[in-house]
């Protein structure tokens, strides 16, 4: 307990330190982070017997033969090519964010990481940009998964290292706007004055 005490006061002090107002730097960050909680599932996987590589290796093979892969210079030149893609794909999420705002934001990274899983894994392997071809429908599923991890946390991360100000609560923003209107005092309008209007009453 003590030490989940201390995990969660990290992760507070830190985001209160690394509050950042540019998006750039802000989704190169949260794009990494994305890429190794995507590499930590990845590696339970491959240690399950779950999937048949892991991401060094399937970026490595775009470089290199498969065979070569087990070297670890070519294991660790597909890691950084990894972790760069994912670093870079943050961008595009934080542009959505801006534009939608981040209520939802665990179901807008989700989606946004299955949409990832589909381009650049699915069409990869269709065209054969990497050289490695899985031969088990359970390495497919996994790989699903693990960018599912990835645009969820990418997405979290946006929000929680991020000003404030960088992503709008549209869902507030609207309840905001409708007290406001409520609030406000509307006049009305009669075709007549108050002394004719009062005449033909009586």
């Amino acid at each position: 307990m003590e030490l989940l005490d201390n995990v969660v006061n990290l992760i507070s002090k830190m985001q209160r330190a690394l509050k950042m107002k540019d998006s750039v730097t802000v989704s190169i960050f949260a794009g990494l982070l994305g890429t190794l909680a995507m590499d930590t599932s990845n590696l339970m996987f491959w240690r399950k017997g779950k999937t048949e590589a892991l991401y060094g290796h399937i970026a490595g093979s775009i470089f290199v033969n498969p065979f070569r892969l087990n070297q670890r210079k070519n294991f660790w030149l597909g890691q950084i090519m990894h972790l760069i893609t994912g670093a870079v794909l943050a961008y595009p999420l934080t542009i959505i964010l801006k534009k939608t705002g981040k209520d939802n934001i665990l179901l807008k990274g989700a989606f946004f990481g299955a949409v990832t899983w589909e381009f650049i894994y699915g069409i990869g392997q269709r065209f054969s940009v990497f050289a490695t071809k899985p031969r088990f429908t359970k390495t497919h599923y996994a790989e699903l998964f693990n960018n599912i991890i990835y645009g969820v946390t990418t997405a979290q991360a946006l929000v929680s290292f991020s000003e404030p100000s960088m992503f709008p609560d549209r869902k507030n923003k609207t309840q905001t706007n409708l007290n406001t209107q409520k609030n406000i005092v509307q006049p009305i309008y009669a075709d007549v004055n108050a002394n004719e209007e009062n005449t033909v009453f009586m």
